[in-house]
């Protein structure tokens, strides 16, 4: 879904939810013209709110499991855990839409984890509970507090698609002009997206062949990628590690030789992953009449707070030259010596937020 965005209603206020393992937050986006097109900006209110505790709930990660089927049926503590998001989420977005005096408003919500068949709920996350009807609560709630819905949503959209289709968007979007690129965002979990021939397909529709990297693992230390490349996994490793007064990492990777070792080590798996990737596109054949490849990457854009993390100047260069001489070794064993792709690295926080609107634009525009 790449084609251009349709005119945003007058006096409607279009609001992206941008949901994650540890918080909600929403965020009014304006939209404005550029060289005869829309694109999309979070300049207006916003409000974000950390999820609620609720005691002795456990997350599917801090359970070790891996699918809803190893879960058994919601308990008490689980389905106390996703009201209390449902809630926390509704509240977000009547902070943003009284902040701009709207009842009229266009919602587009992202939320980690894969969804119902209906796209209604959540059947499964990693870092948070399942939430089957999580979407007809949500517009139950707000509703019931006097928002009128240009067009109501209809489904619940993932925090990577929308990442992705955020940095298509957005005025200064990673993935605008790209023909095959993929998206990691990271943050509490990591975020993906992939863009094949110009177009944004759903996570769900290239499961069978691109899993997901939450489900991977990476060859050196057996770990999921998501607990090694996310956001959290960085800075959980450094909590392990350093008792001092340092909070982040990034404070003392100029001084400390093991925080330098480990961003290393994050390029060494990043690369790998890229890598992965590269030889799941090209080995995507002419059979598949959805998107039919070989598939040859283009562009890779790292973003939400990984990439702000690897951004910064002090932890770049530990990060940026073992990612770049890894994944030239590894082409190098599989001959594949003349594959190349542009490395960008986005610091658009608001790209999950500002994709859910867009999603819920164009929806609004076909129910409409």
């Amino acid at each position: 879904m790449t084609r251009s965005l349709p005119e945003l209603p007058r006096s409607t206020l279009l609001i992206g939810v941008d949901g994650g393992a540890s918080g909600v937050r929403a965020l009014a986006i304006e939209q404005e013209r550029r060289d005869g097109e829309f694109v999309l900006c979070a300049r207006g209110a916003r409000s974000a709110r950390d999820w609620p505790v609720t005691p002795g709930f456990l997350t599917p990660a801090q359970r070790g499991v891996t699918s809803a089927a190893e879960l058994g049926p919601p308990d008490a503590h689980e389905q106390d855990q996703a009201l209390k998001r449902i809630e926390t989420t509704a509240q977000c977005v009547l902070d943003v839409a009284r902040a701009h005096g709207a009842t009229r408003v266009i919602v587009g919500v992202a939320m980690p984890g894969l969804k119902t068949a209906d796209g209604l709920g959540i059947a499964f996350a990693r870092h948070g509970p399942r939430s089957e009807d999580f979407l007809l609560v949500l517009l139950v709630l707000l509703m019931g507090e006097g928002l009128e819905f240009a067009a109501p949503s209809w489904r619940l959209l993932s925090d990577g698609a929308c990442a992705g289709v955020g940095e298509e968007y957005a005025a200064e979007g990673a993935l605008r002009g790209a023909e095959c690129a993929y998206y990691l965002g990271g943050g509490t979990g990591l975020a993906e997206a992939l863009k094949l021939r110009g177009d944004l397909p759903s996570p769900e529709h290239i499961e069978s062949w691109f899993p997901r990297a939450w489900r991977l693992r990476e060859p050196f230390e057996n770990r999921s990628y998501d607990d090694v490349l996310s956001a959290r996994g960085i800075n959980e490793w450094f909590r392990s590690q350093h008792d001092g007064n340092a909070r982040f990492p990034e404070e003392l990777v100029e001084r400390d030789e093991s925080v330098q070792r480990h961003f290393a080590f994050v390029g060494r798996c990043l690369a790998t992953l890229v890598v992965e990737r590269v030889v799941a596109l090209r080995a995507r054949g002419p059979q598949d009449h959805e998107w039919p490849g070989p598939h040859e990457l283009s562009r890779v854009v790292v973003g939400l707070r990984l990439g702000k993390l690897l951004a910064d100047e002090r932890t770049r260069p530990w990060f940026e030259r073992e990612y770049r001489d890894f994944a030239a070794g590894l082409l190098r064993k599989r001959r594949m010596e003349g594959v190349r792709w542009d490395t960008r690295i986005s610091t658009l926080s608001a790209a999950p937020a500002i994709g859910a609107a867009a999603l819920a634009l164009y929806e609004a525009q076909t129910l409409g």
